[in-house]
């Protein structure tokens, strides 16, 4: 079967869906892949893989959920954090990890992420997977 390729070019960044795959986008060399939501009570909790391929330092990242009456990037720990990312790193945010608290969001399909980046901002659609959903499979990293 022929997977439809579609690409968006606003203000620098490239926004790519290959499919039944996770979105992709990137903007001078920061990428973010595999955006994907779980619905929680009274909210969402979103992941995303982050991955500066500069040579440089990056951030602070801001993601923020449109139609959230909160958003918040939390550590494992649960306190909040702005992302930084030194030259050629990568966040990667799993359950129990990293992540993105969307509070007072209703889920449905899919839902939009606003990252930024100093002036350059995207928006990307996390798809919505449920409690069956197999995770999305990073580099082949091991979830358990």
């Amino acid at each position: 079967m022929k997977k439809e390729i579609l690409a968006l070019l606003l203000n620098g960044w490239v926004v790519t869906s290959t499919g039944s795959e996770l979105p992709v986008a990137v903007v001078d060399g920061l990428v973010i892949e595999e955006a994907w939501v779980r619905a929680q009570p009274g909210g969402a909790e979103i992941y995303l893989v982050i991955n500066n391929r500069n040579i440089t330092a990056i951030g602070p990242v801001q993601i923020d959920v449109p139609g959230a009456a909160t958003t918040r990037v939390t550590r494992p720990d649960g306190k909040e954090f702005e992302p930084t990312l030194p030259p050629h790193a990568e966040l990667y945010m799993q359950p129990d990890g990293v992540r993105v608290e969307a509070l007072g969001l209703s889920v449905a399909e899919s839902v939009p992420v606003r990252v930024s980046l100093g002036e350059a901002e995207i928006v990307v659609n996390a798809t919505v997977l449920g409690i069956e959903d197999p995770l999305p499979d990073h580099h082949d990293y091991v979830h358990s």
